[in-house]
């Protein structure tokens, strides 16, 4: 049975989705531009012909793990942006990781978008770390403790957002079993993505090497 907490945390984060989806209500692409030898792989064909809210997470998947790199831009990313967070969200199986998720914020220049938007962004993104951290809670057990939470912090220090309200949040004694098994797997057992996140891996590692004193 859900937690109480976990009950909040998804309603939140699904109010925080539908103001993604009336600020980011973009008309659908003409075209979809990318690496010619690469473009026809990805599949964007659906992406231009299914309503924004059908397109599944196999399809969105395919799309964003090239975004930036070998297929579209920051047009067509933008009128993806509210269904690729919601798949994140309700199908996370089928969805890329909220670490490469978050990540594509900052090669499409979320910084120089209207503030509206990015305000949007960062109400979502907040929700959504509140919704992992009471999963990753719901879950913990003496063996075993989620690391949904880390993902999305991960993919916000991606994104060039400060990580302080969360790592305030961490310290709060309800958090501890996710900051004790944060401070158990660092540094080299945490995620990978990391590595592209250096300043907010410095602000993380200032909470976690306190184990180390």
């Amino acid at each position: 049975m859900a937690s109480h907490s976990s009950v909040r945390g998804d309603i939140a984060v699904h109010e925080a989705l539908e103001a993604i989806y009336r600020e980011f209500a973009h008309p659908t692409p003409s075209a979809i531009e990318g690496c010619p030898c690469c473009i026809s792989t990805r599949g964007v064909d659906v992406l231009l012909t299914t309503p924004l809210r059908e397109l599944s997470g196999q399809a969105l998947w395919r799309y964003v793990s090239g975004a930036f790199y070998t297929v579209g831009g920051e047009s067509d990313f933008r009128y993806l942006l509210p269904r690729i967070l919601e798949v994140s969200i309700d199908d996370p199986g089928n969805a890329n990781d909220p670490e490469i998720v978050l990540g594509k914020l900052r090669l499409a220049n979320w910084d120089r978008w209207p503030i509206h938007e990015r305000q949007a962004i960062e109400w979502f993104v907040d929700a959504w770390f509140e919704l992992a951290l009471s999963q990753d809670l719901a879950e913990a057990d003496d063996d075993w403790v989620g690391e949904s939470a880390e993902s999305v912090l991960c993919g916000a220090a991606r994104a060039d957002l400060p990580l302080s309200h969360w790592l305030l949040r961490l310290l709060d004694p309800v958090a501890a079993p996710v900051l004790e098994n944060l401070k158990e797997r660092f540094p080299g057992q945490l995620s990978t993505f990391w590595e592209d996140a250096p300043t907010g891996f410095r602000e993380l590692s200032a909470v976690l090497a306190e184990k180390q004193a």
